[in-house]
C-alpha cells in the first residue's frame, strides 16, 4: 500500500480525536455551509471524514477515502469504506442540497469493477433528486444504500451509524428498494 500523503495523514488526525459531541459540532457547521478552507477543510471533506470516524465510533471497521490505484495515477477516489459483517460497503459523500443522478450512476460504475458482494452508500447533508431515487432503486442488481441529512443526524444523535446500515441494508434485502423510495411507506402490512 503506497504511503499516505501529510495532507492525508492530517485530514485522519483531525477526526481521530473526534468523539459524538466533536462530530454533531462538526455536523452542524458541514450544514451551515461552514466547512471550507478556512476551517482547514477542502470542499467535501468534512462530511467524508465525519461518516467514516461515526462508523468507526460505532464499532465498525472502516477506512478513510483512497484513490484507486493507490500511489499511481488514480482514476477514482473512493470517499471511504465500512465493513457490517461479511458486507463491504464502498460510500460516496456529497455536501449538497439535492444529489443528483450522476452520484448514484458513478457509484454503481464503480461498484461493477468490483466483487457482487460489495455494496454501496450515498451520504448527503441534503436530499435526493427524483431522477437519483429512479436510478438508485431501479438499477439492478440493487446494491446501493441512501443515507440523506436526516439520517447522519439521526445517526449522531443516537450515537450509532451502525444500527441504521443494518436497517437500511435489511429493508433493501426485504424490499428492494431504498428507505428513501417515494412509495417506501406504502410497501408495510397496515393491520386492518
Amino acid at each position: 500500500m503506497a504511503a499516505k500523503s501529510d495532507a492525508d495523514r492530517e485530514y485522519i488526525a483531525r477526526p481521530e480525536k473526534m468523539g459524538w459531541k466533536e462530530l454533531s459540532a462538526l455536523w452542524e457547521r458541514i450544514k451551515a455551509g461552514e466547512t471550507g478552507k478556512a476551517e482547514g477543510w477542502e470542499d467535501g471533506k468534512a462530511l467524508e471524514h465525519l461518516v467514516v470516524r461515526a462508523f468507526l465510533l460505532s464499532g465498525l471497521p472502516a477506512e478513510y477515502p483512497f484513490d484507486v490505484p493507490p500511489g499511481g495515477k488514480a482514476f477514482e477516489e473512493i470517499d471511504g469504506l465500512v465493513v457490517l459483517g461479511s458486507n463491504t460497503f464502498l460510500f460516496q459523500c456529497k455536501e449538497k442540497p439535492k444529489v443528483a443522478i450522476e452520484v448514484i450512476a458513478k457509484l454503481i460504475n464503480q461498484l461493477l469493477r468490483r466483487p457482487g458482494t460489495t455494496l454501496g452508500c450515498v451520504f448527503t447533508s441534503g436530499g435526493f433528486t427524483s431522477t437519483a431515487l429512479l436510478l438508485a432503486d431501479f438499477s439492478v442488481p440493487h446494491r446501493i444504500l441512501l443515507w440523506s441529512g436526516r439520517d447522519i443526524e439521526e445517526g449522531l444523535k443516537n450515537q450509532n451509524f451502525k444500527e441504521p446500515l443494518s436497517e437500511k441494508y435489511h429493508n433493501l434485502c426485504k424490499y428492494g428498494l431504498t428507505d428513501h423510495s417515494p412509495n417506501y411507506e406504502e410497501l408495510e402490512v397496515k393491520d386492518e
